[in-house]
């Protein structure tokens, strides 16, 4: 029988993706992001100690947590993380106000 054409099993590298430490989702009352979210970097850190940053945005927070939300792998993740893992960005206008 002959295989069927394309791409079978997990897209290239997205087998390696360790999702960085997290908070515990918050229980108290959350404030969600309206459209547009606000842009974020986000200082991930993960479980071997080390750190990377990404462009992300906050999806929601609370007075000790924010849900960042950032592309990794061509995936959309997510983690709550402490307030003083972001910073804001700024995200330039095109020319034609877009």
């Amino acid at each position: 029988m002959a295989s069927a054409a394309g791409w079978h099993g997990l897209p290239p590298t997205t087998h390696v993706f360790v999702p960085p430490l997290q908070l515990e989702a918050p229980t108290g009352p959350i404030t969600e992001s309206a459209s547009p979210a606000p842009a974020l970097w986000v200082d991930l850190e993960y479980p071997n100690g080390s750190r990377q940053t990404v462009r992300g945005f906050a999806m929601a927070w609370t007075g000790s947590a924010v849900l960042a939300q950032w592309v990794e792998f061509s995936i959309a993740r997510e983690a709550w993380v402490r307030p003083d893992q972001c910073t804001r960005r700024d995200i330039p206008r095109r020319a034609d106000g877009t």
